[in-house]
């Protein structure tokens, strides 16, 4: 029976594993050859943040597992120190509050455009003052790359290679047609973008707003069951909680825990947002990158 109680254990500990890397912000694609990638190195890449609490809940589980006599806490704890922030944590917002900036960014391109007194050029540099931060740094460089050698198509191109994202696109499509075939209706078609991205951010957060219901009802669940497992640990040597303490006991718990963790883990898959696909495809050249 011990047997089978380690082997829940393993179970649950890859569980964690597979869940961190899951929702870990996936690494850029490498240049060069394909190499084996150890555990060390598989370690270092879990932000600094992450491995603290790994390491504060096995030390915290060894403590209780030998105070309790219940050997599978070395592993459910740490389990879920890691994974109820990442499970119940606060939604992903960055798309959102990137199609805001963009909003704001293309009715300042608009209002700018329509004086016609400015060049393209010139349009991105007066508007630099009033970018909103998530876009400041990628804007800069647009600036300093029409500037300098790049064409400006080119350099709207590596603005929304930067980002990889739809909404983005939506935006720069516009300036590159601006830019290479010199069209008119610049500032209407950016005005119109910019109502299109207020309804989008609009939606998304109705959209946020009806996530968060269930997702309350998941943490008041996982306030429940990290009670009871908390009264398991304080009465565990008592004659009621006893039974946790066998092999038999503690499989049983791994179960009723691996079954909450794959319904958390489930509910979580239900709220990732699929990206829509971009406009522009084409990249600039890896030399000017």
């Amino acid at each position: 029976m011990a047997l089978f109680a380690a082997l829940a254990g393993a179970l649950v500990v890859g569980g964690i594993v597979m869940l961190v890397l899951f929702f870990r912000p996936a690494p850029p694609r490498p240049v060069t050859k394909k190499s084996s990638v150890g555990l060390g190195q598989r370690w270092r890449r879990v932000s600094k943040a992450t491995r603290v609490r790994i390491l504060i809940g096995v030390v915290l589980g060894v403590v209780v597992a030998v105070f309790t006599s219940i050997p599978l806490l070395i592993v459910v704890i740490p389990a879920a120190i890691v994974g109820i922030p990442l499970l119940l944590g606060k939604q992903d917002t960055r798309e959102q509050q990137l199609i805001l900036a963009l909003e704001t960014w293309s009715r300042s391109l608009a209002s700018t455009a329509e004086t016609g007194k400015f060049t393209l050029r010139e349009v991105v540099g007066i508007t630099r003052g009033a970018v909103p931060e998530i876009l400041r740094v990628p804007v800069d460089r647009l600036y300093s790359r029409m500037s300098a050698s790049w064409s400006a198509a080119d350099a709207f191109r590596a603005f929304a290679d930067e980002f990889d994202n739809a909404y983005v696109d939506e935006v720069t499509i516009y300036l590159i047609q601006a830019a290479e075939f010199d069209s008119g209706g610049l500032a209407r078609a950016l005005s119109g973008v910019a109502d299109t991205l207020a309804a989008q951010a609009k939606l998304r957060m109705e959209v946020y707003n009806e996530r968060e219901k269930p997702r309350g009802t998941m943490r008041i669940m996982t306030v429940i069951l990290a009670v009871v497992l908390i009264g398991i640990v304080l009465f565990s040597h008592s004659t009621q909680m006893s039974f946790y303490t066998t092999p038999a006991g503690q499989i049983a718990l791994a179960i009723i825990l691996g079954m909450f963790g794959a319904l958390l883990i489930w509910a979580k898959s239900q709220t990732r947002h699929t990206p829509e696909p971009r406009i522009i495809l084409a990249s600039t050249e890896e030399a000017r990158s």
